[in-house]
């Protein structure tokens, strides 16, 4: 099969293409311009955020015939064969398969050879912390007194399980999770280019589903692609990405706000009958809460990711009630779905904590409650008469 899948094709070669680690790549940058790379370089992160990815263009700064630069040319032959896997002189290695002693006696012993045809021997360890400790202990000795032109690249997704002797001698960058703006305008280019038509709204959809990991977001639009060929469709992606519909997921928060039980409970009525998983909706009304708070805290958006026309309805909605209530509701959600990850009727606890949100008393009835509860131990803890006869 010759087809190439959006992620491996869309993989960036170069700094300046690496989305939302603008942190990581200047320093990176920096250090390659100014000849201060380190031997051993950590790369932390969720998945898909970019480690592996920026692991391959260090070594291809470092190797390419024009370099070491900061800007590899691309089109030398170690630039190729860094980017096809097949240089000599950069080896990936896959610590979830290889975690042995023996597996790190094997690569310490290569790394002694002096580099050929390229500048550097570059290892690049994906998955790093999955190495037991006795391996972790062999490396140790030649992570601190590595030989001359040598670079270990380290990955992980999981770095505090890797020992504090290891992490102290490496150079040490937090990959964070891309911004869900980013991710929907790389989206964007990317369908652009594919000659893909989507909607803002589903370029946004589909990297929430990502959470914040441009491999996963290109993997569902590849997905979608499959599916809808060149023309897709809000609908075409809320059916195969199994999303929860917003038109309902808000009618249940405004009805909970407005106090209506009843029509509450009918919207969540609606969206499972549509097939939504009562889990799932669950989670998708402690988000929404979680951005309406934000909302009635700071209005200006920033802090929630949502297309304009939604982010309006969402200020209005949030504008409707206090923080306070909110914020309870929310705390509310969160309670009632540690019930529902163990209950063998779902639904039927989804519709009790849906009502409960409805029924949920004002702040004021709860103020008023504790300063008559503050005024009793007042009157206990002097003596007084309790019963006012």
């Amino acid at each position: 099969m010759s087809y190439q899948v959006i992620a491996r094709k869309w993989r960036p070669q170069a700094f300046d293409e690496v989305v939302g680690q603008t942190h990581v790549t200047t320093a990176l940058r920096n250090a390659i311009r100014t000849g201060r790379v380190p031997h051993a370089i950590l790369l932390t992160g969720p998945r898909g955020v970019g480690k592996t990815t920026i692991a391959r263009i260090v070594a291809r700064c470092l190797n390419c015939e024009k370099g070491p630069t900061e800007t590899p040319c691309g089109t030398c032959d170690a630039c190729r064969d860094i980017s096809a896997g097949r240089s000599t002189d950069v080896q990936e290695v896959d610590a979830a398969s290889r975690t042995s002693v023996d597996d790190v006696r094997e690569l310490i012993e290569s790394i002694r050879y002096a580099p050929s045809p390229g500048k550097h021997r570059i290892f690049v360890v994906d998955e790093v912390h999955m190495l037991s400790t006795a391996a972790f202990n062999a490396l140790l000795k030649t992570l601190e007194e590595p030989p001359p032109s040598s670079l270990f690249l380290f990955a992980t997704t999981n770095p505090e399980k890797i020992p504090f002797t290891v992490v102290s001698r490496c150079q040490r960058y937090d990959l964070r999770r891309i911004r869900i703006a980013d991710v929907a305008d790389q989206l964007g280019r990317i369908a652009e280019a594919e000659g893909v038509s989507l909607s803002r709204a589903s370029l946004v959809s589909i990297a929430l589903e990502g959470d914040g990991s441009m491999r996963d977001a290109q993997t569902l639009l590849d997905q979608l692609i499959a599916y809808g060929g060149n023309e897709i469709s809000d609908e075409t992606v809320a059916t195969v990405l199994d999303l929860i519909d917003r038109r309902v997921l808000l009618a249940i928060a405004r009805a909970c706000i407005e106090r209506d039980a009843a029509a509450a409970l009918d919207a969540c009525a609606r969206a499972v009958d549509s097939g939504s998983d009562p889990k799932r909706l669950a989670a998708a009304l402690i988000a929404l809460l979680r951005d309406l708070v934000v909302l009635a805290i700071a209005p200006d958006g920033e802090l929630v990711e949502a297309s304009d026309a939604e982010l309006e309805e969402l200020r209005a909605l949030a504008g409707s009630t206090d923080a306070a209530r909110l914020r309870r509701m929310f705390r509310a959600m969160v309670r009632e779905q540690e019930d529902l990850a163990w209950a063998p009727q779902p639904y039927a606890v989804l519709e009790m904590a849906i009502v409960r949100l409805a029924t949920m008393p004002d702040g004021e009835d709860v103020a008023r409650l504790l300063a008559r509860l503050d005024a009793l131990e007042r009157r206990l803890a002097g003596g007084g008469n309790v019963g006012g006869g």
